[in-house]
């Protein structure tokens, strides 16, 4: 982490701000809500900008500390027959090293750090590390699949529910005439909405005053605790009141064990137009289950491979993962699911607003208790366009 990164950060936000109050004031109008929570959110990042050159600022001081000289030194000084100490006589220093040879001469202190409070553990000093580490975030790839927009209000979306078919026509002559079958494109359309979803946490005064890092750790971990909710909401959801999941509005293609083969027949029930921006969706345990039939069943051929950049590949195709993906377990028995195709095309996500999601520092609704809520939330929804652009394997073994 680099401080001269994180104050030029703090510049360009501070002149985002600088500007847009420029801009209210030349105009003589207020800033509008959106430009009001896009303030208040650069505010938040430019604390926990402080914050971190805070952190590093404490880091480089311990460092210059750690690293300076005593300010006592005792030195033995030798002569040729016996030793001479600096600072004590020669006899002493024999008495002294003969004690030491023997380890019966040696009592318990009467003061000492691991004894009780009163032999000396209260005067020990000590310091909690500035920093907060936080827990492993979930894998999570719905948002990066589909295809993400941004809405005012309820959005119908239309898309093509079946397709025109041709058929054979025979020849007009003397005898008649034939005319051409009639078929024509049948259309539907589905609504993307928009669902809330955050929490809130309630932070003391005395807490958010000792703890510098604490408000910049809550915003982030609000932040992870919508994006974690509505992952499985992307991948698991119903439709109803919710985002309708991936498992919900793909193609049911099959339900068989997980084998390499199974999966080379779900590649052939997607159609070729999809090709292009194809790939897998999975939990990674459940690739891992696939790597283990393929040791076990001694197929030296590689369909699991990374590319340079570090990107896995499933019979030459990406592979995304989701934490929220079902894995296959026997008992209590649960089948599992592997997803193939084009996300983009066949699944929409539609946030209300703005993409970000809102974080606002309330510091009025419990100040009679000495509080202040940092609320977390966004709007969004998803819905599926194209069902045929995404095939499922259900897993039952």
């Amino acid at each position: 982490m680099d401080s001269k990164i994180l104050n030029a950060r703090k510049k360009e936000l501070l002149d985002q701000q600088e500007k847009m109050l420029n801009a209210a004031s030349e105009a003589k109008i207020a800033l509008t809500t959106s430009q009001e929570d896009s303030f208040q959110a650069m505010s938040v990042e430019i604390e926990g900008i402080n914050t971190n050159i805070s952190r590093i600022e404490a880091i480089a001081k311990g460092k210059r500390e750690v690293g300076a000289p005593a300010t006592e030194v005792v030195v033995p000084e030798f002569g040729k027959s016996k030793a001479k100490y600096s600072n004590c006589s020669t006899d002493y220093a024999e008495a002294f090293w003969n004690m030491l040879k023997s380890p019966k001469n040696f009592s318990n202190a009467a003061l000492g750090e691991g004894g009780t409070a009163a032999d000396g553990s209260y005067l020990v000093p000590s310091q909690t590390d500035p920093s907060i580490p936080n827990l492993a975030v979930i894998e999570a790839s719905a948002r990066k699949l589909s295809r993400v927009i941004q809405t005012e209000m309820d959005l119908k979306i239309p898309y093509q529910s079946a397709k025109t078919t041709a058929s054979a026509k025979a020849e007009s002559n003397n005898s008649g005439t034939n005319a051409f079958a009639t078929s024509v494109p049948q259309f539907a359309t589905t609504t993307l909405s928009a669902y809330m979803a955050g929490d809130q946490v309630a932070v003391s005064w005395e807490l958010l005053q000792d703890v510098k890092a604490l408000s910049a750790f809550v915003t982030a971990d609000l932040n992870r605790a919508v994006f974690n909710y509505e992952e499985n909401k992307f991948i698991n959801g119903s439709g109803t009141s919710e985002p309708l999941g991936y498992l919900n509005g793909a193609t049911a293609a099959a339900t068989a064990s997980l084998t390499i083969n199974n999966v080379l027949d779900l590649t052939g029930d997607l159609r070729q137009a999809y090709y292009a921006n194809a790939s897998f969706l999975i939990n990674r345990q459940e690739l891992i289950r696939l790597y283990k039939a393929q040791i076990a069943a001694s197929q030296f051929q590689t369909y699991i491979t990374y590319d340079p950049n570090g990107q896995t590949r499933l019979l030459g195709f990406p592979v995304a993962f989701s934490s929220d993906m079902p894995v296959y377990s026997a008992s209590p028995s649960t089948t599992g699911a592997v997803l193939f195709g084009d996300f983009a095309s066949g699944f929409v996500i539609g946030d209300r607003g703005d993409s970000n999601i809102r974080v606002k520092v309330l510091d009025q609704v419990a100040a009679q208790n000495g509080q202040t809520i940092i609320l977390g939330y966004r709007r969004t929804d998803q819905r599926c366009v194209l069902q045929e652009a995404v095939q499922l394997l259900t897993t039952n073994g």
